[in-house]
C-alpha cells in the first residue's frame, strides 16, 4: 500500500473545447500510461459521440504513477516532503465540460483536493470556467490556473492572464502557460501539481466510507461504482451498503483505473477506484451517495442530491414496427444513464412512443444520436419542454440562474435580449469581459435563447446555468386542435404573456407542413377554453359539374345545386370520421423550425 502522502487527487475543469482531454493525453504520456504516438487522441474519451463532437460528455478517471525529475534530493510539497526516489500516485479525473453534467462535476470536485483550471488562450474565461471555479472555491480546493493553446498565432496570453488575475486574485507568477497539443510546459505543470495540491487528509475513522462520483452498468458484473475512499478500506467479499437505499451487497471486486479497470486487493483512505457491486439497476447506485461498511451507523458524506431530468420530449419511431426496438434501446441506455427517465405514451398522430426526461438539451441530443447510430433507429423527437408543477389549478415554473460572459461592445444587445426572454437582472461585473447574472424561466432558456445570444454577440458570448427553484406563474395549457381533436404532442403549458404569440406562430407553422387533404383541415390553438388562433387548409375540390369530360348543361340549375350539395355533405362526413393524415416528415420539419 502506498503512503497517503504519495497520493495526489485532482481534476481538470474548463469550458467546452478548451483542451481538457488533450492535456490529459500529455499527462498519460509523461507518466508512461500510454506510449507517445501510439494511442488515439483524447484517449480518455471512449465514447464515439464524444470523440466526434470534440467534447467530454462522460467523466474519466485514471491513475498515473509519477517520479519527480527535479535535481533536488527532496521536494517539499503542500503538506509533505517527498523523496525523489519515491513513486507518486496521481489520480486524475477528466470532467465533462457541459452544464448538463454539472452535478457529476460537483461530485468529482468533492472527491479531489485540487483542480487545474484550464483556459483557452484564444477565448479567455468562459461561463463554464467561472461556474466550475466557484464550485472549487466553495470546497476550498487548491486551484492551479493554466492557460492552454499558447502555441496558436491568435493567442492572447497577456489578456487572459489579466482575466485570471482579476477573477481568482492570483499573482501573474501563479499562472501556468502550456500547449496541451505540443506538450510545452506540461512537465513543469505536473511537478507543480505535486507541490501545490495537498495529499489527502488522514481522517480519524477506521470504518469504511466512500463517495460515489460516477457509475456504469456491465452486463456481466452489474453496476460498477466509481468511488473516492475517505475513511478506512474496502476489499473484495466485504459486506457494504448504499446509504440512500440502505441496500447491502458484497463487493465482488475492487480496483483502480489505468484507465482500464485493474483489480487490487484493497482500496484505502485517500484512493480513487471502483467497486463492482453485482447490482442490476444503476438507479440504485446514485451519484453522490455514500458506500460504507454494512455495520456503520454514521451519517453519510455530505452533498448528495437526487438528479432529476429538467427537460422532457416525446420520442417516436418513424416506422411503427420499430416500437419494440426503440423500447429495448432505451432500456439499454437506461442501464448506463442514471439521469435518463422514460415512460410509454400513445399519440393519435404518431402512434406508440415514449416520453423521455433529460438533464438538458445536449443530453437529449446525445441520447437521440446514440439511438439512431447504435441501434439504427429513425426517430421523431418533439421539441423539449420543461415540466411545470401544478397544484390546485395553479402553475409553478422552473427558474434557472444564468451566467453570461460577453465582450464589452455587445453588452447593450445582451441586456435587450435578456429582457425579451423574461429574465431578471441580478449582478454585473465589468472587468476585461462583462460577467452578467440573470434569473430566467427555464422555458425561455431552452427555446432559442442561446442561438439568439450567439447571434447578437457574433459568437463571442458564453452561457452557463443552474436550476434554483420553482416559482408561481400565470400559465395554462395551450392545446392544438386538428379538426377539433387535440394533438397532445403540439400542446404544452405556456405562460399567459406568451400564449397569443406562441399560438399564432404554432398554427402558422403547422399549416405550412400539413399537406392538403380531400377535406378541410382546421388548425386551432385553444387557451383557457378559448380559441385564440386558427388556420385553415382548404380541401382538394373535384369539379362535380363535369361528367365524362363534358360540362353539365347551363340550363339545369337544380341538378347542379344538387350535385354541389351532395359533394358538400360528403366532405362534412369525411371531416367528421376522417383522420387528418400527417406525414412524419412534416413533424420533423415542424420541430426543426421550432
Amino acid at each position: 500500500m502506498d503512503s497517503i502522502h504519495q497520493i495526489r487527487n485532482f481534476a481538470i475543469i474548463a469550458h467546452i473545447d478548451h483542451g481538457k482531454s488533450t492535456l490529459a493525453d500529455r499527462f498519460l504520456e509523461l507518466t508512461g500510461n500510454v506510449e507517445v504516438g501510439k494511442h488515439e487522441e483524447q484517449y480518455l474519451d471512449r465514447n464515439p459521440v464524444s470523440r466526434e463532437r470534440g467534447i467530454t460528455i462522460k467523466l474519466a478517471p485514471v491513475r498515473m504513477n509519477y517520479q519527480l525529475k527535479n535535481n533536488n534530493e527532496k521536494f517539499v510539497s503542500k503538506n509533505a516532503t517527498i523523496l525523489n526516489s519515491q513513486l507518486l500516485t496521481l489520480n486524475l479525473i477528466d470532467t465533462p465540460g457541459h452544464v448538463d453534467f454539472s452535478y457529476e462535476v460537483d461530485r468529482t470536485l468533492a472527491s479531489v483536493e485540487g483542480v487545474i483550471l484550464l483556459v483557452d488562450a484564444t477565448q479567455g474565461i468562459q461561463a463554464q470556467t467561472i461556474s466550475n471555479a466557484y464550485k472549487a472555491l466553495e470546497k476550498n480546493l487548491v486551484i492551479i490556473p493554466v492557460i492552454n493553446k499558447i502555441d496558436l498565432p491568435n493567442a492572447d496570453i497577456v489578456g487572459v492572464k489579466q482575466q485570471l488575475m482579476d477573477f481568482l486574485g492570483v499573482a501573474e507568477t501563479d499562472i501556468f502557460q502550456v500547449s496541451a497539443k505540443t506538450g510545452q510546459g506540461v512537465s513543469q505543470l505536473l511537478e507543480t501539481i505535486v507541490g501545490k495540491i495537498p495529499s489527502p487528509s488522514q481522517l480519524g475513522s477506521s470504518s469504511f466510507q466512500s463517495l460515489i462520483f460516477d457509475s456504469y452498468y456491465d452486463s456481466h458484473r452489474g453496476v460498477i461504482a466509481f468511488v473516492r475512499v475517505f475513511h478506512g478500506q474496502v476489499s473484495r467479499k466485504v459486506k457494504v451498503k448504499l446509504f440512500v437505499n440502505q441496500l447491502e451487497f458484497e463487493a465482488s471486486e475492487v480496483g483502480i483505473f489505468t484507465p482500464d479497470l485493474k483489480q487490487k486487493d484493497a482500496l484505502t483512505a485517500g484512493e480513487i477506484g471502483y467497486i463492482v457491486t453485482n447490482l442490476k439497476d444503476i438507479h440504485q447506485v446514485q451519484v453522490g451517495d455514500t458506500i460504507q461498511a454494512a455495520s456503520l451507523s454514521l451519517p453519510p458524506l455530505a452533498g448528495y442530491k437526487r438528479v432529476k431530468p429538467m427537460v422532457f420530449a416525446s420520442m417516436f419511431p418513424t416506422d411503427t414496427v420499430d416500437y419494440l426496438n426503440l423500447k429495448k434501446a432505451l432500456e439499454k441506455l437506461y442501464l448506463n444513464d442514471s439521469a435518463l427517465e422514460f415512460s410509454p405514451i400513445y399519440s393519435k398522430a404518431f402512434g406508440a412512443g415514449f416520453r423521455v426526461g433529460f438533464l438538458g438539451l445536449l443530453h437529449a441530443d446525445v441520447v437521440r444520436e446514440r439511438l439512431e447510430r447504435e441501434y439504427t433507429l429513425n426517430l421523431v423527437l418533439t421539441p423539449p419542454k420543461v415540466e411545470y408543477k401544478q397544484e390546485n389549478g395553479s402553475y409553478s415554473e422552473p427558474i434557472v440562474k444564468l451566467f453570461i460572459i460577453t465582450p464589452n461592445k455587445y453588452l447593450g444587445a445582451v441586456i435587450d435580449l435578456c429582457e425579451k426572454y423574461r429574465a431578471k437582472f441580478i449582478t454585473m461585473d465589468n472587468k476585461n469581459q462583462i460577467s452578467l447574472s440573470y434569473e430566467m424561466p427555464m422555458s425561455e432558456m431552452i427555446s432559442d435563447f442561446f442561438d439568439k445570444l450567439k447571434s447578437v454577440t457574433s459568437g463571442y458570448a458564453s452561457l452557463d446555468w443552474e436550476f434554483i427553484r420553482y416559482q408561481p406563474v400565470k400559465a395554462d395549457k395551450l392545446a392544438v386542435l386538428l379538426n377539433h381533436q387535440e394533438v397532445e404532442e403540439f400542446s404544452e403549458v405556456v405562460v399567459h404573456e406568451r400564449a397569443f404569440e406562441k399560438a399564432f406562430d404554432l398554427v402558422k407553422k403547422i399549416r405550412r407542413v400539413i399537406p392538403r387533404q380531400q377535406y378541410e383541415v382546421k388548425i386551432q390553438a385553444q387557451y383557457k377554453g378559448k380559441i385564440i388562433a386558427s388556420e385553415r387548409i382548404a380541401p382538394f375540390r373535384k369539379d362535380v359539374l363535369i361528367k365524362s369530360g363534358k360540362v353539365i348543361g347551363t340550363g339545369d340549375v337544380g341538378r347542379k345545386k344538387k350535385l354541389l350539395e351532395k359533394q358538400k355533405e360528403g366532405k362534412k362526413r369525411m371531416k367528421m370520421i376522417g383522420h387528418v393524415e400527417i406525414p412524419k416528415d412534416a413533424f420533423r420539419k415542424l420541430f426543426h423550425q421550432s
